[in-house]
């Protein structure tokens, strides 16, 4: 159980790579991700950036200097274990590398197999910089996300997966068991190396426990609770026996729904809460879990400020201790007023004022 009294409701943003572009121009292409001198600097920036812009909230850091992180920690994005596992990826100097579904056949599916780190080819690139990086340093920080099981079946299969599940649930459990160790071959080589899996998933980590492992059920929200059960539930406890502590990123709208499976995985100790469920139910299920609670970016985007002060105590009325409560935001682009970033910050003091 994480117990967070020293930093009591921990707040943190991530912003799109379209709002670095518009505002840093800065560029999303390969060199940001596997290029020594621009990843440092690169990151640098953002640290500076989010300092001169909102330091007064605490973010960013103050004359930033050059520090040797591994990944897109101020991005939340995840790409390589898709890569290893037979995608391309199309990179973009103002977007998210675009993971493109491969669109596996049956033959194809049964013919994977857990790929050798040091032989594929994107994963290579990651160690390379890691070894660069060390090299110049003397040590590494942060890490890359690993992404999840149903996510990375996605990627791989496409929508023919949700006929999967009824038609060949043999080949399905080929493929997630496949995935579910590559994915731990990757998160245990980056945790052996940093210290850490899941930063670059959601920045609250770093404020909580930098030594969670967070597993993506992004797209968890598609499928019934019965199916999670019987196709991802083993291979979510698999991992968790392996990666502890352990907790779950849901950001769809709907966690209420499983939460009741997600309650079954060993030594669950925290979930990210997507805008839009049911948070008091959520809590009821998961009454030790600690809980990052999502705002909707677009919904901020658009909001008022009152507006985006009472969407968040509408979130922290179920939400429990606030020991056990975070706030966040991710993917925010350029279009997203400073005031309504402020507003979230401020709503957050405002409660942890009232409520200690």
């Amino acid at each position: 159980m994480i117990v967070n009294r020293r930093n009591l409701l921990p707040v943190d943003v991530v912003f799109h790579p379209d709002w670095w572009h518009v505002h840093y121009g800065l560029d999303f292409g390969p060199p940001f991700h596997f290029d020594p001198q621009e990843r440092v600097e690169s990151e640098r920036l953002m640290r500076q950036a989010l300092f001169d812009r909102f330091g007064d909230l605490g973010l960013g850091e103050a004359d930033a200097q050059p520090r040797p992180v591994v990944g897109p920690v101020h991005l939340a994005i995840g790409f390589v274990v898709q890569a290893m596992l037979g995608c391309q990826v199309r990179f973009s100097a103002h977007a998210a590398p675009w993971v493109l579904c491969a669109e596996l056949n049956d033959e194809q599916i049964w013919a994977l197999e857990i790929p050798d780190l040091e032989s594929a080819p994107m994963m290579r690139q990651t160690i390379a910089l890691m070894d660069a990086l060390e090299q110049e340093s003397g040590y590494l920080e942060g890490d890359i996300p690993w992404d999840g099981v149903q996510n990375i079946a996605l990627d791989l299969r496409g929508q023919q997966l949700f006929f999967d599940y009824y038609d060949r649930p043999e080949m399905v459990h080929h493929l997630f068991d496949v995935i579910a160790r590559t994915i731990y071959l990757v998160a245990d080589y980056v945790r052996g190396r940093t210290g850490t899996t899941s930063i670059s998933l959601n920045r609250i980590v770093a404020s909580i426990d930098p030594g969670l492992n967070l597993h993506s059920n992004c797209s968890v929200q598609m499928i019934s609770k019965a199916t999670y059960e019987e196709f991802l539930l083993p291979y979510e406890c698999w991992l968790a026996e392996r990666l502890q502590p352990y907790g779950i990123h849901h950001c769809g709208d709907n966690l209420e729904h499983v939460v009741e499976a997600y309650a079954r995985v060993p030594g669950l100790v925290y979930v990210d809460v997507g805008w839009g469920s049911d948070v008091a139910a959520c809590r009821n299920a998961l009454p030790n879990a600690f809980f990052s609670l999502r705002l909707n970016p677009a919904r901020l985007r658009s909001q008022t400020p009152g507006q985006v002060r009472a969407d968040v105590e509408r979130l922290l009325d179920g939400a429990g201790p606030l020991d056990k409560v975070a706030l966040c935001c991710i993917a925010m682009d350029s279009g997203t007023p400073d005031e309504n970033v402020r507003a979230l910050f401020e709503a957050a003091a405002s409660h942890r004022r009232q409520r200690t």
